[in-house]
């Protein structure tokens, strides 16, 4: 675990929140259990922690975005990944 930032370092996306397009910093991090999800951060405050979950779907895990901006945050990931 102490090498996750080498292997999955931090990263800018521009993704559409409530309408309006927003830079967010990513951090990839995952469970204890092994599980994949994001950190994203706006201007140094936490927006939300989000995953893909068994079905392909992006989920919330912290925070209180909308699906819709949810999704776009997802879709940009996965477009930088």
């Amino acid at each position: 675990m102490a090498d996750l930032e080498l292997h999955n370092p931090e990263f800018e996306i521009t993704a559409a929140l409530n309408g309006a397009n927003q830079t967010i910093q990513v951090q990839p991090d995952e469970t204890s259990d092994g599980v994949e999800y994001f950190i994203c951060k706006s201007e140094g405050e936490q927006l939300t922690q989000i995953r893909k979950d068994e079905d392909g779907q992006w989920e919330q895990l912290w925070g209180d975005l909308s699906q819709d901006d949810i999704d776009s945050i997802g879709h940009q990931i996965e477009n930088k990944s």
